[in-house]
């Protein structure tokens, strides 16, 4: 889905102009020695036509839309999901995080205030899954979602992130696992 309003209010006339506004936003952003997690989804057809005109160190997470051979070419491994962190500006704290291209209610390590990260909906089931789970530790990152949080089609810094999820408290204690277990077990004698 293309990002539809350009920054001085007028829809983009085409999909090239989007994607070259993109791509001017990850470029400003980003700084060489940056790196760029991109949640799926890259450039449909031309990876690598768009890859060369990133400035950034990338990688790529595999989308429903993505071509994986040809996105290998461009990329070398596409995983699945991918497990890193997002550090606070002074990079004294950090919040792990699952990143893959589909939303998922428990992922692994939301039981212990790990962060996910994703794209697929376009900010679409942001405000419904908020409803759900108010505090969890879930993030579109998807262009769509951050044009809605932040007013520009751009790429989310680190440092956001964190400050994002850092304000829930998440949606997924361990002790919940803990007490259901003891409970289901000693109502049944077993402890």
């Amino acid at each position: 889905m293309m990002a539809r309003v350009r920054p001085d209010g007028q829809l983009f006339s085409c999909q090239e102009e989007h994607d070259l506004h993109l791509i001017d936003q990850i470029n400003a952003r980003c700084g060489h020695d940056d790196e760029l997690i991109i949640v799926g989804d890259f450039a449909f057809d031309k990876p690598g036509k768009y890859r060369q005109m990133i400035d950034c160190r990338c990688r790529l997470v595999l989308g429903n839309h993505d071509r994986k051979e040809k996105s290998a070419n461009v990329f070398g491994e596409i995983p699945e999901i991918i497990r890193t962190a997002a550090y606070n500006e002074k990079r004294s704290d950090h919040i792990k995080l699952f990143v893959s291209h589909y939303p998922t209610m428990y992922w692994d390590g939301s039981h212990r205030g790990w962060g996910h990260l994703y794209g697929h909906t376009h900010a679409q089931r942001e405000e419904y899954l908020d409803t759900l789970e108010p505090q969890r530790r879930a993030l579109d990152v998807g262009v769509d979602n951050i044009y809605r949080l932040f007013g520009e089609y751009r790429p989310i810094s680190e440092h956001e992130v964190y400050d994002y999820l850092g304000r829930r408290s998440g949606h997924d204690d361990i002790r919940f696992y803990k007490d259901y277990q003891k409970e289901l077990y000693s109502n049944r004698g077993l402890i």
